[in-house]
């Protein structure tokens, strides 16, 4: 809380008692963000859920002060970075010749091997400001691998995680008929707190679907869709809540999900994130559509084994970064690019932007 001034927070609020499902939820207004004003946390507590959303907004607030990074400006083929390296993180529409124009770069060290290396500024500010910052433009903005805490090394597992989860969850959105392959069977899961949360759930009349993204790093990414089990004009919030997250542990996995998805019911009943435009609220919703949809929750294939989603290697070890690190060089990953960024005048906290090329970014379809 003692944060607070230094970021520009004027306000903190919990938004938990405007749904039924009773996660805390915070959010935190931040007026003169570069990105989002809102920012939102969650937790199993209170205290959880408000640090969880002041670390959020601390994360944009460091990562938009542009003046700030030690930056050069030069064009890839002259530092000689290869054309394909940053290719999955380009915007439609890029200049196919982007790779011989100059724009904006920062050092990042290579957690793979502790080489240094240019990463486009793009990839790591959070200054979405109209008109764009100079030299923006060619690459796909957002804030996957943005992480921070008051542990670096925990920042950085975070930023990882983050990766490897809006990767998969992307490959997913690109299989045809995903929804109706990848559902984790409910009757399946063995852990009790995973088990004890889907029951509290059931019994204030909410379903949820759960499904294993597809990544090729071999870490437990899940899916979950949010509904309230009753006719859509009766619903609280009649559209399904969608979170995700990743872990070495898949029923932390799960249980991380519904949060997510808990936590995005809440900003869509609130209304107050500033990213969330008048489509999220259509004045003529589909209800033929959401009925279809509350049907495949409730009543879609589930083909999935819980038992299958951990493997050997995996088996109880937890979301720390030597064995991330381990698991990406096993998948033949070669480029971790860690960018610490400045906390002044804050201390003791730690903010870092993870880039990884080969894992494509969850972009808006």
């Amino acid at each position: 809380m003692a944060m607070r001034g230094a970021l520009g927070i004027t306000r903190i609020a919990d938004i938990t008692g405007l749904d039924r499902i009773g996660v805390p939820v915070v959010q935190v207004v931040r007026p003169f963000s570069l990105s989002n004003a809102v920012s939102q946390g969650k937790g199993g507590t209170m205290t959880q859920a408000a640090i969880s959303a002041i670390l959020e907004a601390a994360e944009a607030y460091f990562a938009e002060r542009v003046d700030r990074f030690e930056s050069v400006v030069a064009s890839a083929s002259s530092l000689s970075i290869a054309a394909g390296r940053f290719a999955r993180h380009l915007r439609d529409g890029a200049p196919p010749d982007w790779h011989d124009q100059e724009i904006a770069w920062v050092e990042a060290t290579n957690l793979m091997d502790g080489s240094r290396s240019m990463v486009p500024l793009e990839l790591v500010h959070t200054a979405y400001t109209v008109p764009p910052q100079p030299y923006d433009g060619i690459f796909a903005a957002s804030t996957t691998g943005l992480a921070a805490s008051f542990v670096e090394t925990d920042a950085i597992a975070h930023g990882i995680l983050e990766c490897v989860e809006r990767d998969a969850v992307a490959r997913a959105n690109r299989i045809h008929g995903f929804f109706q392959r990848n559902r984790i069977d409910p009757a399946t899961i063995d852990d009790a707190a995973v088990c004890e949360f889907l029951e509290t759930l059931s019994a204030k009349g909410l379903i949820v679907g759960l499904w294993q993204a597809p990544s090729p790093i071999g870490i437990a990414t899940i899916c979950c869709h949010l509904m309230e089990d009753v006719e859509g004009q009766e619903a609280l919030l009649p559209h399904p809540a969608i979170g995700s997250a990743a872990s070495l542990d898949p029923a932390a996995a799960i249980a991380h999900a519904i949060l997510e998805a808990a936590q995005s019911r809440l900003a869509a009943i609130s209304g107050a994130r500033d990213d969330m435009t008048r489509a999220v609220y259509p004045k003529y919703p589909d209800w033929q559509m959401i009925a279809a949809h509350r049907r495949l929750i409730a009543e879609g294939p589930r083909t999935q084994s819980f038992l299958k989603l951990s493997k050997p290697e995996t088996e109880g070890v937890k979301d720390g970064l030597p064995p991330l690190l381990a698991l990406l060089e096993s998948s033949h990953i070669r480029d971790v690019n860690l960018i610490r960024l400045e906390t002044e005048p804050l201390t003791g906290l730690s903010v870092v932007r993870i880039v990884i090329p080969a894992l494509q970014p969850l972009l808006e379809s």
